[in-house]
């Protein structure tokens, strides 16, 4: 029976040692840049490992026991480095060259594992107690020197927990710290959750070597996702893994996961799935539609409107003083949070603001719309100065708010310029002609508040040439009581058009080719929101702002700063799914949908 355990050790370690050998050698790069350290580091110590292995193994010699158990241990921790540092290059590996390093590598890290135990005092006593030289437990240590053996057994188990614990992160699951408040009420900033990984066919680095995707995601899931915001390469992915590393040595309080500019990576991110393969989506005034291809009317998700969160002052409330920034309150909590009820107020009296304006546009009459804006043409073509013929007049801007801050120059351009009131006439109507054309939901509400906003616009600058023409000053605007009503109409209509529609908005996606055909998310792709939808920088937006039109139905439409960018992830960048919050222990519990 000894005989036997001896045997098995041996050929466990011949095992382990042999899949070391050829993980090495496949670590060879021959490109000059990063990659060139994994060869020479995993020989170097895959040599050293190999060579007192077999002086035991051969010789029978167990004195040796202690330095080969270290060697053995850490022989996995050092490969996964260098498979790491191979593949961080500028150059990857080919796909059959992954997959017989991934299994060489398991191999060793399984085998340390056994190894492990087969080295523990009671077996190895066992394995070797007929070998030339048997185990034999080393002397007490007294003094100075049982306080260094003892301080550096302590560094020896913590770093190889640390490691073992980041492979358990990679595959099965993963402690997760809330960034953000893009999901309240479902979590707040520094809530930290389990996240389960093997479910979602989580890959060894930088390679697509992993286990199966055997979940389904489901509408309603909450995931934690990689934020394809971000440029996901072999180079941001090692320093991923980096950050993971050093983020588990200082127990989650240093966080190396940054961008370029050296701010903090919202990477990955935990967001709720909205839209699942087979539907095309819309969403307007916060509610969100979906068709497929069996039905090509629009109809209500009425799940989504159980996570979305719009009115934060309504959540419960134990989480009401935790929140930390109300989007649609003019002022903010302080730190104690004596004024929330200030706070909640603001909140509540803005989102009515909100709602009165949305039913405003949808109630908003365009055909006297169209009646009221030649009205106005013809009465700014009456107050200009015909004597005037001025030219080089130049255009203003489009821009909506630019528009409404430059209302009182373009008063004078317009009556002394000759080109003026042409712009004026070809702006205020050109989207008279398309103002019975059919567009989907979220067309017709963006082509009415381009039309809202020209009508404000106009009145502005037909009442300004009426100040005008009466023989005051520029100065009479501030105090005219009709301009000031339409400045106060403008103020909630930008507030809206800038802070608030990409938010409680989105076209119909994935968008419709150019003859009409409907697109749908494809097979094992995913559309997510946060749940804060007001506070969500999620897969609805781009990573930065650009100018765009409010509507296509309008050659001179008014633009504004938008960041609606409408995407769906593959579930390759899904991660996992947050199974149970642990922290704080006052809200610890599963993770349900709600």
């Amino acid at each position: 029976m000894d005989k036997n355990k001896s045997r098995n050790f041996s050929i466990f370690m011949y095992i382990q040692l042999g899949a070391a050998v050829i993980l090495s050698l496949f670590c060879i790069s021959f490109h000059a840049d990063i990659s060139l350290v994994a060869f020479p580091v995993a020989v170097i110590y895959t040599a050293i490992t190999v060579f007192f292995c077999l002086r035991v193994i051969i010789k029978k010699n167990a004195k040796l026991i202690p330095l080969i158990l270290r060697l053995t241990q850490y022989l996995p921790f050092v490969l996964l480095f260098c498979f790491v540092i191979r593949r961080a290059g500028q150059f990857g590996t080919p796909f059959w060259y992954d997959v017989i390093t991934v299994l060489c590598w398991w191999i060793v890290f399984i085998f340390s594992f056994i190894l492990t135990d087969c080295m523990s005092e009671k077996k190895i006593k066992i394995i070797t107690q007929k070998w030339a030289v048997p185990f034999e437990k080393h002397p007490k240590r007294h003094g100075f020197n049982w306080f260094v053996f003892e301080a550096l057994d302590w560094i020896d188990n913590l770093v190889q927990a640390v490691f073992t614990v980041l492979i358990f992160q990679i595959f099965v699951l993963q402690l997760y710290v809330i960034p953000s408040e893009s999901m309240v009420p479902t979590f707040l900033i520094k809530d930290r959750v389990l996240v389960t990984k093997f479910t979602s066919g989580p890959k060894f680095p930088l390679t697509e070597i992993g286990l199966p995707v055997i979940t389904k995601y489901k509408r309603g899931n909450v995931v934690v996702v990689r934020n394809p915001h971000y440029k996901i390469d072999r180079k941001s992915e090692i320093k991923t893994v980096t950050s993971q590393l050093v983020n588990m040595l200082t127990f989650m309080t240093v966080n190396l996961n940054t961008d370029e500019n050296g701010e903090m990576k919202y990477d990955p991110l935990v967001k709720r799935v909205c839209g699942v393969p087979g539907e095309q989506l819309v969403m307007q005034d916060g509610t969100l539609y979906r068709r497929t291809k069996d039905s090509d009317i629009f109809t209500p998700v009425e799940e989504d409107a159980k996570f979305a969160c719009w009115d934060l002052t309504k959540v419960n409330k134990t989480i009401l003083q935790k929140i930390e920034t109300y989007p649609l309150a003019f002022t903010q909590p302080n730190k104690t949070a004596s004024n929330i009820n200030a706070v909640l107020s603001s909140a509540s009296s803005n989102y009515q603001t909100m709602l009165d304006f949305e039913e405003k546009r949808r109630d908003y009459d365009l055909d006297a719309a169209a009646y009221r804006a030649k009205e106005l043409v013809r009465s700014m073509k009456g107050l200009c100065f015909t004597d005037n013929v001025m030219t080089g007049f130049e255009e203003p801007s489009l821009n909506e708010l630019d528009l409404f801050l430059g209302y009182a120059n373009d008063v004078n351009t317009i009556m002394n310029y000759k080109e003026g009131i042409v712009w004026f006439e070809k702006f205020m109507t050109s989207w008279i002609d398309s103002k019975d054309k059919a567009r989907d939901v979220y067309e017709e509400s963006n082509f009415r508040l381009n039309v809202m906003t020209k009508m404000l616009y106009g009145e502005l600058v037909v009442r300004g040439a009426y100040v005008v023409r009466g023989g005051t000053s520029n100065a009479a605007f501030e105090t005219d009581s009709v301009i000031a009503e339409y400045l106060d109409q403008a103020q909630i209509l930008d507030w809206y058009v800038r802070v608030l529609l990409d938010s409680r908005n989105m076209p119909v996606f994935p968008a419709n080719d150019p003859d009409g055909t409907p697109n749908y998310i494809p097979e094992n792709c995913y559309f997510m929101m946060g749940d804060n939808r007001f506070n969500s920088l999620d897969f609805r937006h781009a990573a930065d702002t650009f100018e765009a039109s409010l509507t296509k139905g309008d050659p001179l439409s008014v633009t504004y700063e938008s960041q609606m960018d409408p995407h769906y992830v593959d579930r390759k960048l899904i991660i996992g799914k947050p199974t149970y919050l642990f922290w704080p222990l006052t809200r610890r519990g599963a993770v349900q949908p709600r």
